[in-house]
């Protein structure tokens, strides 16, 4: 502490012994006014020079709270919908694990029809989590755009498990819909028990598991969101 505040002071008659030498290179009469018109002038273009200071400094922060305000909005738009998503990928995940069930015993099987219960609620479960996608699509343009480019990868972690999700749902129900065995079936039957394992391989095995799988990628943008939230952690 002493150490520092000799240096204060040495750093203080410096700038005070530059000041005394540099004062004696303009005339003894420099800050001499001539008259009072001319004192009014000086305090005139102080007067501007302060005034347009003020306006700049107004308009930087003017700038910062609208900023604020747009960052605000946005992340609210966002951490709402992302909660929306969470709940519909984890209804999804029970959906799809249903319908390999029901493939893999070849419980499809049947008069076929686009009339069955079954279809229309899986058909209902992919309506309700494409409304939700459909909703985020235009979010995350903006958000990619405006915040960061790299938020781009962790909604295609999300979109790219929805897809497959839903891949194995439909699926099922274009397999209820025609009702019969052939190499078409087969082959398609194949496809969504590979995507299920695919899932698997990713964590998301049990209930659990893919219920803190997808919150934790939920987080990925999620975190980011809320840090730009007006208030957010002051309380």
């Amino acid at each position: 502490m002493m150490i520092k505040n000799r240096l204060t002071w040495l750093i203080g008659l410096m700038l005070f012994a530059a000041g005394m030498i540099w004062s004696q290179s303009f005339p003894k009469d420099f800050f001499r006014v001539q008259s009072i018109h001319d004192l009014f002038e000086i305090f005139s273009s102080a007067a501007t020079v302060i005034a347009v200071l003020i306006a700049w400094a107004t308009m930087s922060s003017w700038r910062k709270q609208a900023q604020a305000e747009y960052d605000h909005a946005l992340a609210r738009d966002l951490v709402v919908l992302l909660r929306k998503y969470n709940d519909e990928l984890v209804k999804t995940w029970h959906y799809a694990g249903s319908a390999i069930t029901h493939i893999e015993n070849s419980s499809w099987i049947g008069d076929g029809g686009s009339d069955s219960l079954f279809v229309t609620v899986y058909q209902a479960r992919i309506k309700e989590i494409e409304a939700v996608r459909a909703a985020l699509s235009p979010l995350e343009l903006e958000i990619c755009e405006v915040w960061s480019e790299s938020l781009k990868i962790h909604f295609l972690e999300l979109t790219s498990l929805d897809e497959l999700l839903c891949s194995i749902i439909n699926t099922y129900i274009r397999l209820m819909v025609r009702g019969t065995f052939d190499e078409r079936s087969e082959f398609e039957s194949t496809n969504a028990l590979n995507s299920w394992e695919a899932i698997n391989s990713l964590g998301l095995d049990t209930a659990v598991a893919a219920q803190q799988k997808i919150a934790k990628a939920i987080d990925k943008l999620k975190s980011p969101a809320k840090r730009r939230l007006i208030g957010y952690g002051s309380v």
